[in-house]
């Protein structure tokens, strides 16, 4: 959460002009909701299989940029699906900065942020960092530019690309 993903994806986009999605974006399309919404019914857990129907429905071929929420390595299935289609960057952000940034952001607009209050969103930042580490073919620190971030990814993506090409042949 805060940690960049939104911004990078769409920088990204727009200097590599390749086509994106955005898990949260496209469960809201699909369920006619906002995101708070769902959290608040059909729950938390709904919500997560909403994430996990969006990326069964994802073409693999396409080549696609994915924006996910931050919850999405609660769900093993989600994760299997990400690291299975694509290479999974870590946009790891040191909680001083996600406070900062989540302080910044309105009410509503991240429903974990609004129930869990600062003591349990760093409890969350804290259990969740394990997960982001197993999930992640590679770590970024997202603390920096945005643009910055943006050409790191582009390059350890293709640097990335080209070692998984090499291992196939």
């Amino acid at each position: 959460m805060a940690s960049g993903k939104s911004k990078v994806t769409a920088n990204l986009m727009a200097s590599t002009s390749r086509p994106g999605v955005s898990v949260d974006d496209a469960v809201e399309e699909a369920h006619g909701r906002c995101i708070a919404d769902i959290f608040e019914s059909p729950g938390q857990t709904a919500f997560r299989q909403m994430e996990l129907d969006v990326l069964e429905d994802l073409d693999p071929t396409r080549n696609l940029l994915v924006d996910t929420g931050g919850g999405i390595v609660e769900t093993a299935a989600a994760v299997e699906l990400l690291r299975a289609h694509g290479v999974v960057i870590w946009l790891d952000c040191p909680w001083e900065v996600v406070r900062a940034r989540l302080r910044k952001a309105q009410s509503g607009q991240r429903p974990l942020a609004d129930e869990l209050g600062w003591a349990g969103l760093e409890e969350l930042f804290h259990r969740r960092r394990p997960l982001y580490a197993a999930a992640a073919d590679f770590r970024l620190r997202s603390d920096d530019d945005i643009e910055n971030i943006s050409r790191t990814v582009t390059l350890r993506s293709i640097i990335w690309q080209r070692h998984v090409e090499k291992r196939k042949t």
